[in-house]
This record gives structure tokens, C-alpha cells and sequence, in this order.
């Protein structure tokens, strides 16, 4: 979700038995496509794409050798899980070994999870806080704001209010604010 910056009702069902095809990304929905070393990923029906009018695609590029690799960590998932291609995308092995879809809950723990292994206060997070981050690392990019509305098919502006200052930015806001005032009032003049 991160570098998707979807929303997890794109991504999961409420339950098992509300997955719906149409709705949730499903294994077929995801592409590896070689000569980009990308995965290119379909949606057909968004919070901003509720009449199927288009499909959003989003492609996620991989970065070989990397330990975070979308491209290998999909390949291995995909692998280790096996699945018919209208299956959810989102699969793991229930106690009985059986596949079974990941859903809003799995997926609220599993961020919760993480987020207390990093030793910061699971209470603070949630899956959305993915999107969110996600955002806010795009736009601290340099990327021009079109392209984190794009990946995230906002239709408004709100997006931007996801973005967290870090110190980077702020020392370069004041830098540049400096940069001007010395321009205006150079050393030695009146």
C-alpha cells in the first residue's frame, strides 16, 4: 500500500466472504512485465472509480538486488502461494494449511505488527497510515504533486494534506528563505 498508496478496499475484503472480483485486486490484476523490470498492477473500481468508466494502472518499479524489491518479493510470494488467477491477490496459509484470503483485520494487524517490531506505538497506526505515508514519501521525492495524485487517483487536492514536513524540507524552506533575504541585502550594502 505504501508505494501503491491505494486504499485497503482495493487491496482486501471486510471478510472472506465479501471478496468480489470487481473490487479487490486479484492475482491476474498484478503483471510482472520484464523488459521494465516492473509490476504493473489493474483496478477496476476506486472511491474515485465507482462506474468502471476507466481502469487505474499503476505500475511499481523493482530495484534488483535490492532487500526490498517489489518485483523479487512479489515473484517469492507468488511462488510460496500459488493461486488461481481470479484468487485474491492477498493469500496466506490458515492453521489448516488452507489459502485464504487476507482481509481488513489481517491486514490492520499484521501493519500493528510491524509497526511495534520498529518499536513505535501500535495505537498510532493503521493500514491507512500506509497511504498516507506513501503519499508523504512521494511528495518529499521531488516528484511533482500530479504524479503522487495520479498514483493514488485523487480527484482532489486533499492528498496534500498527508504530507509531514521532515527536517530535510524544513532546513531547505529556510534555506531558501535565507537565500533570498541575502540576494535582497547583499554583505556590505545599505
Amino acid at each position: 500500500m505504501y508505494a501503491l498508496r491505494v486504499y485497503r478496499s482495493n487491496l482486501v475484503p471486510g471478510s472472506s466472504a465479501l471478496f468480489e472480483g470487481r473490487k479487490h485486486l486479484r492475482r491476474c490484476d498484478v503483471v510482472f512485465v520484464p523488459e521494465l523490470y516492473a509490476l504493473r498492477l489493474t483496478l477496476r473500481e476506486t472511491k474515485t472509480l465507482q462506474f468502471r468508466e476507466r481502469e487505474h494502472v499503476i505500475f511499481v518499479t523493482g530495484s534488483k538486488g535490492a532487500p526490498l524489491d517489489p518485483v523479487r518479493l512479489y515473484q517469492d510470494y507468488v511462488a510460496a502461494h500459488p493461486a488461481a488467477p481470479t484468487d485474491p491477490f492477498f493469500m496466506f496459509r490458515g492453521a489448516d494449511g488452507v489459502l485464504q484470503p487476507l482481509t481488513f483485520d489481517g491486514l490492520a494487524s499484521g501493519v500493528k505488527e510491524l509497526v511495534a517490531l520498529l518499536g513505535l506505538d501500535p495505537s498510532q497506526y493503521a493500514s491507512h497510515s500506509l497511504r498516507h505515508g506513501g503519499a508523504s514519501g512521494a511528495l518529499a521525492s521531488g516528484l511533482a504533486p500530479f504524479f503522487t495524485r495520479f498514483q493514488g487517483d485523487w480527484k482532489s487536492e486533499c492528498y496534500l494534506r498527508y504530507y509531514t514536513l521532515g527536517l530535510r524540507d524544513m532546513l531547505r524552506i529556510s534555506a531558501a528563505m535565507l537565500s533570498q533575504v541575502n540576494r535582497a541585502w547583499p554583505a556590505g550594502g545599505s
